[in-house]
């Protein structure tokens, strides 16, 4: 009886990582916009104070991040490459790209 429960805890200790794991790609799917075909998608994103943004480049086009108020700004992003961000304050922030002017995203912060 006393190995049952052991191995019953081991098999909770063991797959505990796992369930975290999957909740934290869950998560970051959730705050990820993916560049690709001249799109940021999505285009609007909503997330609370204090959560991070994960720009991700899948185009074969180089990419930026810019927000149109000044208050970030990606390096350039060529295929594969991630720009992220963290957000403080609430609010509604606008980005764009630097090279396609008609590529153009939002950031809506809540509390």
């Amino acid at each position: 009886m006393c190995r049952v429960v052991v191995i019953i805890a081991l098999l909770f200790a063991v797959g505990a990582p796992f369930v975290c794991a999957a909740d934290k790609k869950k998560e970051e799917e959730k705050t990820t916009v993916h560049i690709k075909d001249l799109k940021y998608t999505p285009p609007t994103i909503t997330i609370k104070a204090g959560q991070a943004i994960t720009w991700l480049n899948d185009d074969d086009k180089d990419h930026t991040v810019v927000a149109d108020d000044g208050s970030f700004e990606s390096d350039n992003l060529g295929n594969g490459e991630k720009f992220k961000f963290t957000f403080k304050k609430k609010g509604k922030f606008s980005y764009h790209c630097k090279y396609h002017p008609r590529e153009k995203g939002v950031v809506i912060v809540t509390d």
